[in-house]
Formats: C-alpha cells, structure tokens, sequence
C-alpha cells in the first residue's frame, strides 16, 4: 500500500492520521556529523530515542505540526522539529504529524572563531618552539632534496600534469604616439 493510498483511505477531517500509521524505515537513531566548515550535526529519531539519548533538555516543550523549538546553550544553538523520513514520499501533511524528529545543533559563531583562534595559536606555538623549527628545517630539506634529484623530477613531469597550461602568446608592445 503507497503513502497516497493511505492518505485516501483517511477521514478528510484528520489528514496526519495517515502519517502515524506509515512504516517509518531503518527506525534507528540517526547521528549526522558534517564536515569542518558546516559546524552543525543533527540527530534524527522518534521523540522516544532522542529523549532516551539525552539531547533533549528536560521540560522541553515539544513543537506541533511544522513548528520549531530553538534555544542556545553551552556555546551551541539548538533547534528541534519534525523532518521527513527517509523513504516517505508525497504531501508534508501526510508526515508532519509523525513521530520523526530532528535536533540540528550548530556551534554558534563566537565560541567556533576562538577555537578556530586557539587553534591558529597552538600552531604558531609549535611552528616556533625548537621541535617545530627542527620539523620545519627537515621538512625544508627533503624538499631542497627532492628539486635537485634529476630522476625524481623526470618522474614527476611524466606524472603530475603541469600546474598552467601555456595560455596565449604574449602580445607584442604597440608603440603609442601622441600628436
């Protein structure tokens, strides 16, 4: 039986019911980290796991239909609300009273620059300690090393492309003569 044949087979005066009655697949918690750049990650699940989890403060407030609840704690905004499920096609009416949730936290942009700083500083740190100017002068070096070794360099020309193709010929110099 599809979504749209459940849908129709519901009283017109209650279109979520046939959200509650959808097979939800893969009824796990989902845990989606994105990458550096993006700072945020999500939790997807029923109210049941993500309170189980633990990433619901307690007395939260839980949002109706296609609402949102959104607060800001530990250096982090929160906002929690329903989502589609995986493999639920057609209409938001006939999921948007479902029991399939989203947190999506997001560092807020002041606590992520000062550790992006922190990190910026460490590495200075390190860059001018004695351990990291003898890594710096290996690394130096190997590479003065390697730009001398003619085979190497024969064999990097037969593999890594060149990093400009040669573009145009260089325009030869017009002579300008003011009258």
């Amino acid at each position: 039986m599809s979504t749209r044949d459940i849908a129709a087979t519901q009283p017109p005066h209650f279109p979520g019911a046939a959200a509650a009655q959808l097979p939800i697949p893969g009824r796990e918690l989902k845990i989606t980290i994105y990458k550096r750049g993006f700072r945020f990650w999500e939790y997807e699940g029923t109210r049941a796991q993500l309170e189980a989890e633990g990433v619901i403060p307690p007395g939260t407030v839980w949002p109706q239909g296609k609402q949102k609840v959104e607060w800001c704690s530990g250096g982090a905004s929160y906002w929690l609300g329903r989502k589609r499920p995986d493999g639920i096609k057609g209409p938001m009416s006939v999921w948007i009273t479902g029991d399939w949730w989203c947190l999506r936290s997001t560092c807020l942009e002041d606590a992520w620059s000062i550790r992006q700083k922190r990190l910026e500083i460490a590495r200075a740190l390190y860059e001018l300690s004695p351990e990291g100017c003898l890594v710096r002068a290996e690394r130096l070096a190997r590479y003065f090393e390697a730009s001398q070794d003619s085979a190497f360099q024969a064999f990097k020309a037969a593999v890594v492309p060149q990093r400009k193709r040669p573009g145009r010929p260089a325009k030869t110099a017009v002579e300008v003569r003011y009258v």
